[in-house]
């Protein structure tokens, strides 16, 4: 899918946001510079908006590996960064698995959680620099196989 402006960015983050509950996991792959913070910027936006909460700053965690948001209603995102992780135990020291089924779970840079998770959707963004152009693609597991957003 291609994303042709910040727009069709912010519609396709409104449309995943529409189709999430507590303890999803929405994983986000792609080079530095693809769009993987705006996309998540936009998307945890949305879910503010619509639950009336007001809008806060969102910055890729890439620090403190994990950034907490409340939405009100019993809804709450764990947005993490897993850039600086090499080795898939310390996945555990960060409680990703004792707290997911309280939140929704973004995480920039997944790889090195793959081989644990058994339900998700990744995204995996593309960024040509020739043309300024960026490209997503969705894979799924559990709920979200076969997902997919017309452009």
């Amino acid at each position: 899918m291609e994303l042709k402006s910040l727009d069709s960015t912010k519609k396709t983050a409104e449309i995943v946001a529409n189709n999430l509950k507590l303890n999803d996991f929405i994983l986000l792959s792609g080079n530095l510079g693809a769009g993987k913070t705006t996309f998540t910027r936009f998307l945890i936006h949305y879910l503010q908006q619509k639950n009336k909460c007001p809008l806060e700053e969102i910055v890729s965690p890439t620090f403190n590996i994990v950034q907490y948001y409340d939405l009100g209603k019993n809804i709450k995102v764990a947005h993490y960064d897993f850039y600086r992780l090499k080795k898939e135990k310390e996945i555990l020291n960060i409680g990703l698995f004792d707290t997911a089924k309280d939140f929704i779970n973004i995480i920039e840079w997944p790889e090195i959680a793959m081989n644990s998770l058994h339900e998700f959707l990744q995204i995996k963004f593309t960024y040509d620099s020739s043309k300024d152009l960026r490209f997503l693609e969705f894979n799924g597991q559990g709920k979200w196989a076969g997902f997919s957003i017309d452009d």
